[in-house]
């Protein structure tokens, strides 16, 4: 019966590599949205549990969150998420902004907005912090601009870059 097994998988094989050499296409899929999930072998050692992640965790393609806050919003920024843009009706009094729980060494996090936000508390997730150097704190967002952070996993601060 294991003969079996080898002979039928050695002939599948030939099967692919001939279909291969004959120019039959591999089909391709179309455009991969943030939505969507790509499995992850990490480290390339296969496991019974599946991995999954958005294309932005394994791509570097910017994954975005667009909220619309109401007055006194609490905002945390999903996991992977490189930009958040908020989209306000007005200026808003209050709004805390967390950073993501369990980032990734050298994961950038903007936060955009459309209007000026006259007080925001940016706060870090358990276990991480903001960095006492780099470019300050944030208290407030000024309409268009653009605020960023990056995230260095040995010290597990989020330094401001922008």
């Amino acid at each position: 019966m294991k003969k079996l097994a080898i002979l039928a998988t050695g002939a599948l094989l030939a099967f692919a590599g001939w279909a291969l050499a004959q120019g039959v296409p591999v089909p391709q899929i179309g455009a991969i949205s943030q939505t969507d999930s790509v499995q992850v072998v990490p480290l390339s050692a296969p496991s019974a549990q599946a991995v999954y992640a958005p294309p932005g965790g394994v791509a570097g393609i910017e994954q975005y969150s667009y909220q619309v806050p109401l007055t006194a919003f609490t905002i945390t920024v999903p996991k992977f998420v490189s930009f958040l843009y908020l989209n306000p009706a007005g200026t808003l009094a209050t709004g805390t902004i967390t950073m993501p729980a369990s980032p990734g060494d050298g994961q950038r996090v903007c936060v955009e907005d459309s209007q000026t936000q006259t007080a925001v508390t940016m706060t870090a997730n358990t276990g991480q912090a903001f960095a006492a150097f780099g470019l300050g704190t944030v208290t407030a967002l000024t309409a268009n601009t653009k605020y960023c952070w990056m995230f260095n996993a040995p010290l597990a601060v989020w330094i401001r870059t922008t």
